[in-house]
């Protein structure tokens, strides 16, 4: 088995839920306890339930609800930089380093190294006996890494923060704009376009792409889908494209859940 189900993704919480037949993990904790407990309990799971909770980063709406599992004593794992950042007493974390595989039960466990504005930040490359997940909600720019996470994954979780027109001409003030633009920021939809371009060019497998991370502010769920689709359909590439709710619970992924490489996405204007 091997399900994925999204418990919230932007600014106002990230939380990932990952299910084999032996250990359930957590991408992040940010969504608050009032929605990420029922949320929880939809799929039949409850906080205890957790076994690993995965740590992205230090910022708010990745670890949220971080000292309600370390006061469960639930083991989270993360970079050292990260685990430093977020005040996670000693003992409470297993330190984890990019591209250096750690194992949960069967379930294999890869760093992925990000640039983003936080201490040490990382996405995460799982690999089960069903199939592999890439995650990257906050990245500022492309890299190797990414892309070779990407291209032997079966479920793609990556960032479309903005539509960089919508961030120039809209209300942040021009520092912000700047943090968000830089490489240390946030990805927008054509530079997440083009790593899936770049990735999936010589994949062997086509998966799913979740787009994720989508500002309220300076981005729209079409705007998103549409930069994707074209820069796919360049490469010859149809993929199943779908963004993942703000505040809510998406569908879940299985590996038999989606067609793969055959799914057409009607562009939206």
């Amino acid at each position: 088995m091997l399900e994925v189900t999204s418990l919230g993704s932007g600014s106002s919480g990230n939380a990932l839920l990952i299910r084999t037949d032996t250990v359930t993990l957590l991408a992040d904790c940010g969504v608050g306890v009032r929605r990420l407990t029922p949320a929880l309990r939809t799929l039949g799971v409850g906080i205890c339930d957790i076994d690993v909770v995965l740590v992205s980063h230090e910022h708010g709406d990745h670890i949220r609800e971080l000292p309600r599992f370390v006061a469960t004593g639930t083991p989270i794992v993360s970079t050292r930089g990260t685990a430093s950042a977020s005040n996670a007493p000693a003992g409470a974390w297993t330190a984890s380093a990019p591209m250096r595989p750690i194992h949960v039960g069967h379930t294999e466990i890869v760093p992925v190294p990000v640039s983003h504005d936080a201490a040490e930040p990382c996405g995460f490359l799982v690999r089960t006996a069903a199939g592999a997940i890439t995650v990257l909600t906050d990245l500022g720019s492309a890299s190797e890494a990414a892309a070779e996470a990407i291209a032997e994954s079966h479920l793609v979780v990556l960032e479309a923060n903005h539509d960089e027109a919508l961030l120039r001409r809209g209300p942040y003030p021009l520092r912000l704009q700047r943090r968000i633009l830089s490489d240390a920021g946030h990805l927008s939809n054509a530079a997440c376009a083009e790593l899936l371009a770049t990735a999936l060019r010589y994949a062997r497998t086509l998966p799913t792409i979740w787009l994720a991370h989508l500002s309220e502010t300076n981005n729209r769920p079409n705007l998103a889908r549409n930069a994707v689709a074209r820069r796919l359909a360049a490469c010859g590439l149809t993929l199943d494209i779908q963004t993942l709710p703000r505040r809510s619970v998406s569908e879940t992924w299985s590996p038999g859940s989606a067609s793969q490489s055959v799914a057409q996405l009607t562009l939206e204007f």
